[in-house]
């Protein structure tokens, strides 16, 4: 009787919970196509206004303004000289990139405020669409801390396409996901992606596959490695892995 009870426990948990097999590592990375070729243009100085008036700073990479754009968050104590690595590879895959320092970092300087650097990231799609004149076709690339400031600064812009999230957490430095996930992002797809037994990502799974919908999904590595090591570690199958899910949801 004990195991029947069990049982029914079992599916209805399953059942309640939404989308919480259809989530993880639903994509076949050996399917994937291959890197495309780095590109490697000089970028022009990016200079936005914030809510506050501080100066936010980064770099802009161009391919072409019909083209969609990539917003990439670094993660704590780096700036954006970290990214450098991957912007020639999504610049190959024909996205224009925006690579910025979030605000108490690298030239943007200031304090560090997290809730702040949210609003900055919806300045920044802003800045974009106005000032450079991108297509509105705008999404955004972050690792650890970085990767709540990316799904969050996406979901509080309804026309930012999709997040990326390289070692995601569910809450960092009282920053959590569950806004987005359980609200703002609506219908709107995220690919969350860490390693296994990264410590804070690995705990915080449970609790963001409960709240998040069946457009976000996630793909684990073996190993620890988080943030900037996991993507360096990894490269070969997750920088198409990245591109793949672009090309689907990146406008």
């Amino acid at each position: 009787m004990r195991r029947l009870i069990l049982f029914v426990c079992l599916i209805l948990t399953f059942a309640l919970v939404p989308g919480l097999f259809a989530q993880e590592n639903t994509i076949d990375v050996d399917a994937l196509p291959p890197t495309p070729e780095a590109v490697q243009p000089e970028p022009m100085r990016a200079v936005a206004d914030a809510a506050d008036g501080l100066n936010l700073i980064g770099d802009l990479y161009i391919v072409d303004p019909a083209r969609p754009t990539v917003i990439l968050l670094h993660q704590l104590y780096t700036n954006r000289t970290s990214w450098q690595p991957l912007i020639g590879l999504l610049l190959g895959g024909g996205y224009n990139v925006l690579n910025v320092d979030m605000r108490g970092f690298g030239e943007t300087r200031g304090s560090i405020d997290w809730n702040k650097a949210i609003e900055d990231v919806v300045t920044w799609q802003n800045w974009l669409r106005t000032e450079v004149g991108v297509a509105d076709a705008i999404s955004t690339i972050g690792s650890s801390i970085g990767s709540t400031i990316a799904v969050r600064g996406c979901s509080a812009d309804t026309a930012c396409k999709t997040a990326i999230a390289i070692s995601p957490g569910w809450e960092y430095y009282r920053i959590g996901l569950r806004p987005a996930l359980e609200e703002e992002l609506g219908d709107r797809p995220a690919l969350l992606i860490y390693a296994e037994r990264d410590r804070w990502p690995a705990l915080g799974m449970p609790s963001i596959l409960e709240v998040a919908s069946p457009a976000i999904e996630t793909y684990m590595y073996a190993g620890n490695a988080h943030g900037m090591n996991l993507l360096k570690a990894e490269h070969q199958t997750m920088v198409p892995l990245m591109l793949e899910w672009l090309a689907r949801h990146g406008g």
